[in-house]
């Protein structure tokens, strides 16, 4: 009879010791489950153009111009760096100090218009010959603007030679990374840069 009591106690504390192992068990499985994505799926931001928008006519132009903006924006913080750097420059020379105001003039007209146009969002949704007039519009600003630049730089260029580098250098390389950051607008724009012939 010992024995029997025994065996019962022991089958009994078997039986609590299976419904706890069964309860962890059923607990790790949930744990399991959720965490490989049966809840809620969080959204993942957009890192580049969206290929669905693009395939629609009216999707590829509302990606030219954010992606224009996006280059032009870059262009113009680039633009106030050099805005900066002529300003601060220190000509030792009376040619010199009258081409830092020139470009200075030169720099200031080429961030105006595009200042001013790339306030404007890309409008999502809009009618493609409204989108696409306004792409246009913004590549021959560009265009503008870069024919400034290169103005600009061709002053910077003309007070140095082989042998002796223009005192302006350091505004020249930053009036580099603006033309470089346009380049990038009319590229993402669907434009091309207009070269004198």
């Amino acid at each position: 009879m010992k024995t029997m009591a025994g065996m019962t106690r022991f089958y009994a504390l078997g039986r609590v010791h299976c419904a706890s192992m069964a309860r962890w068990i059923l607990l790790t499985m949930v744990g399991i489950a959720a965490a490989s994505g049966c809840g809620p799926k969080s959204e993942t931001i957009p890192t580049g153009p969206d290929p669905l928008v693009a395939t629609t006519p009216a999707g590829k132009v509302f990606e030219q111009l954010r992606s224009g903006l996006y280059q032009i924006e870059a262009g113009l913080e680039s633009l106030e760096a050099a805005v900066l750097a002529a300003e601060s420059a220190k000509p030792a020379s009376a040619e010199a100090k009258s081409s830092v105001e020139e470009i200075r003039e030169l720099l200031n007209t080429a961030g105006e218009a595009l200042t001013e146009e790339a306030a404007v969002p890309a409008e999502k949704g809009g009618d493609v010959p409204t989108a696409d007039a306004r792409r246009a519009k913004l590549v021959n600003l560009v265009n503008d603007s870069l024919h400034d630049l290169r103005d600009a730089r061709g002053i910077v260029d003309s007070l140095g030679d082989d042998s002796n580098p223009s005192p302006l250098e350091p505004v020249g390389e930053k009036i580099d990374a603006v033309i470089d950051d346009l380049l990038g607008s009319l590229e993402a724009l669907g434009g091309k840069e207009e070269t004198e012939e």
